[in-house]
């Protein structure tokens, strides 16, 4: 029997019209309907679009600068820490090369004469042309102010620098002005002044008999340490032309940084400084050194009282 032919085409002719013609019609409303899609928006919308992305470019780019801007800064920064710390150390060095020197200049000997010792403390003849001569001691000035250590090592002289003090005392009449300072550091230090507002008293009688009082009751004080230097700086605040230092020990501070300081002090004060060694001082030569020195270049003389 015979098969009959059979058409294997999927689509006829009729369909692939049919399909050409819908995407004829679909592309024709497509181009009469597209001049419309762009009043879909605003006409600015482009023009928008573009200001938002260059604004972005500008922001982009000034974030850039400011990165920049930030790294140069920590850059600097580092640099001056660095900077600073050597500037710290240099500072630091300079500091305890001035300290070393201090010290050397402290410790430094200083050629000085051969003390004048007086076994008695007896008044002395009156010199021509000089107003006040007492414990060897010889000056035109005729304003005092009596520095007395009253450390803790003085208890063992009490007597004699009680008899130091009134002989000093005993010349002086109303034409004469006086003040008297006993200091000690106990531990900090403490003066103790007569009269006490830093001004000078008349050497009238009824004075002379009080500060005689005054510096036997100075006497059941003697304790602690001396802070020599402290003293010697209230005693240049006061408006006398001489200044007599007693002590029988080294002062606290470093003897050549007294010297230096208060003779810095004193430069323009011009106030004569006499200083009175009490006591053994033969057997202390840094004691005698020191108050030599600091008569010496204070236009003052130095004596030494001995029992």
């Amino acid at each position: 029997m015979r098969i009959p032919d059979r058409d294997t085409a999927v689509f006829s002719t009729s369909a692939i019209d049919l399909f050409a013609s819908a995407l004829g019609a679909f592309i024709l409303l497509v181009m009469l309907l597209f001049p419309y899609y762009r009043h879909a928006g605003p006409d600015d919308s482009f023009a928008r679009t573009q200001e938002i992305m260059e604004k972005r470019r500008q922001a982009s780019g000034e974030l850039e600068k400011l990165q920049a801007e930030r790294d140069k800064l920590q850059s600097e920064l580092v640099q001056l820490v660095n900077s600073n710390q050597g500037v710290e150390q240099r500072i630091s060095q300079l500091r305890k090369k001035l300290q070393d020197i201090s010290t050397q200049l402290a410790d430094l000997p200083t050629p000085v004469t051969e003390p004048i010792e007086v076994e008695a403390p007896e008044p002395t003849a009156l010199t021509e042309g000089v107003e006040f001569s007492i414990l060897g001691l010889a000056s035109e000035a005729k304003s005092f102010v009596i520095v007395i250590d009253m450390s803790g090592s003085m208890m063992q002289y009490e007597d004699l620098m009680v008899r130091s003090v009134l002989e000093v005392l005993e010349p002086l009449d109303e034409s004469n002005q006086f003040a008297i300072i006993g200091y000690q550091g106990n531990p900090q230090p403490v003066l103790w002044g007569f009269p006490n507002d830093k001004t000078l008293l008349r050497g009238t009688r009824e004075n002379l008999l009080q500060a005689a009082e005054f510096t036997r009751s100075l006497a059941r004080k003697f304790v602690g340490s001396t802070p020599t230097f402290f003293a010697l700086q209230a005693a240049l605040e006061y408006p006398a032309r001489s200044i007599i230092l007693m002590s029988d020990g080294e002062p606290n501070s470093p003897p050549g940084y007294i010297i230096q300081n208060i003779s810095s002090l004193n430069q323009f004060r011009q106030t004569e400084i006499h200083t009175v060694a009490i006591g053994d001082y033969t057997h202390n030569r840094n004691l005698v050194l020191f108050m030599q020195t600091l008569a010496r270049v204070n236009n003052g003389d130095f004596v030494g009282v001995s029992r």
